[in-house]
């Protein structure tokens, strides 16, 4: 318990000790993880926005006429069946005409003599998929039904979203790698500027016998400090440059955006430890080697 107590004293009195490299090295840290945060709260919001989308993305089938309502039905259900389709919603002649009469306040049977309203079904998408929706080959199953009379949808807003979103994550993964390991040089070269300061200190302990856990482990906690403390700092201006800006985002699209400060503390404490550890370890072990 006693050498416990000693490692994590020394790791707060290195911290302490060395101000302007705690202040580099929890710096370097602080921005490396607001840049990991930011990617991770947009990457998830994008995902909602998608989602979103596609909950709103509806497919219209219009039949041909004299395609009775049971025929329809049945269609219908050949139609859910596809993949990619989470439901649909058949609007029979009737319904058309009823729909008709509420949006305009006529009976469309009063101004033409009969109904010419056709048969349609609305097919709602599956909203949430990993894969980028494909569209084409939804509508292709549903031309191929002979009473299907014509087909419309609007796909292009929606691939274009996929398709950047897709390429932001693939460009978000290599900055996200590039950004880790110069996090992770500096501070390296942070953490052997400390054992510098302590090389004569070190050297006693390697005399009387020291093992070599021993002596890394102050600095090892060192760097882990540091990682939570930037960790810390980088989550709470995400946190609150999102809560300043979900209100205004709400008003102007209607679109919740939101992240779990815990969840984000969480991710970026471990992402921060995981830096600070590989940093420190290489400076130590570089040094008794």
């Amino acid at each position: 318990m006693d050498k416990i107590t000693f490692l994590l004293s020394e790791g707060l009195k290195n911290l302490w000790r060395h101000k302007l490299t705690a202040f580099t090295s929890i710096f370097s840290i602080f921005l490396t993880l607001t840049v990991a945060g930011s990617l991770l709260i947009v990457s998830d919001n994008t995902e909602r926005i998608i989602e979103y989308l596609r909950d709103k993305y509806k497919i219209e089938v219009f039949f041909k006429q004299n395609i009775s309502d049971k025929r329809i039905q049945e269609i219908s259900k050949e139609f859910k069946s596809i993949r990619g389709v989470r439901s649909t919603t058949v609007i029979t002649k009737t319904d058309a005409k009823k729909i008709f009469k509420s949006q305009f306040g006529e009976d469309i049977l009063n101004l033409v003599g009969y109904n010419p309203l056709p048969a349609s079904c609305v097919i709602n998408l599956v909203k949430e998929q990993k894969n980028k929706l494909n569209i084409r080959p939804i509508v292709d199953r549903i031309r191929k039904f002979s009473e299907v009379d014509e087909v419309n949808y609007q796909g292009r807003l929606i691939n274009r979203i996929e398709t950047a979103y897709q390429s932001f994550v693939k460009v978000s993964v290599v900055l996200l790698i590039i950004i880790l390991v110069v996090s992770v040089l500096i501070i390296s070269n942070t953490v052997r500027l400390t054992i510098y300061a302590k090389k004569e200190l070190i050297k006693s302990f390697q005399l009387v016998g020291a093992t070599r856990s021993f002596i890394k482990t102050p600095f090892i906690l060192e760097g882990v400090f540091h990682g939570l403390i930037g960790a810390f700092i980088a989550s709470l201006l995400l946190y609150g440059t999102l809560e300043f800006s979900s209100g205004f985002i709400l008003s102007l699209t209607g679109l919740i955006i939101d992240f779990s400060f815990f969840n984000l503390l969480f991710l970026l404490s471990s992402l921060g430890i995981v830096i600070s550890f590989l940093g420190s370890s290489r400076a130590i072990s570089q040094f008794l080697k």
